[in-house]
């Protein structure tokens, strides 16, 4: 069954889905799909663990990404682990102005404070509001671009939700697509 970890919103939306089928065949099932040439969804496919995103045609600046972790559990089922995050230089843009807002808010405080024990106006001391407006500000463009990704994490989901229910009607697990010789597949551009 599919859970969430908790019902607050996250930064980097999370989901769990615990399997009743083996993972070698959600993996084998995850290769095949992305190995189709029509497949809505491009990614890599590694030994428990899988990387999907959408094509770079549809790809735009909020664009999400979905990381998979597979858990081996009794009996050859498991768990998936899936997270949504922005592409790595959206999300270390994201990280780099948080560290400017808070350095920028720590230097107003210490430069505030020393203006108050020389008894001088702490007019620096207003940086600290600033900077934790603008930190508020950057953490709200973060659900405003989940909302703009919004469908592409429903078309992300959809593909792994497809390709578990494909390795419960398979017999047996499928083989992989193309190998890269280094335990998983490559697939799409």
């Amino acid at each position: 069954m599919d859970r969430a970890k908790s019902d607050r919103p996250r930064m980097r939306p999370r989901y769990e889905v615990t399997l009743d089928v083996p993972i070698e065949g959600v993996l084998a099932s995850l290769r095949e799909e992305l190995g189709r040439s029509d497949a809505p969804v491009r990614g890599v496919v590694r030994a428990t663990y899988a990387e999907l995103r959408v094509p770079e045609a549809q790809a735009h600046f909020w664009s999400p990404r979905l990381s998979l972790e597979l858990e081996r559990g009794d009996a050859g089922s498991g768990c998936l682990r899936g997270r949504f995050a922005p592409d790595p230089s959206v999300w270390m843009l994201f990280m780099g102005l948080y560290g400017v807002f808070g350095m920028g808010g720590t230097l107003a405080v210490m430069f505030g404070v020393s203006q108050w024990m020389i008894r001088n106006a702490p007019w620096a001391l207003l940086g600290a509001p600033v900077a934790l407006a603008l930190a508020a500000l950057t953490y709200g463009a973060a659900f405003i671009g989940q909302g703009l990704g919004a469908s592409q994490m429903y078309v992300l989901r959809a593909f792994v939700d497809h390709a578990i229910e494909a390795a419960r009607e398979a017999p047996e697990p499928r083989g992989a697509v193309a190998n890269d010789g280094v335990g998983g597949t490559v697939a799409g551009p």
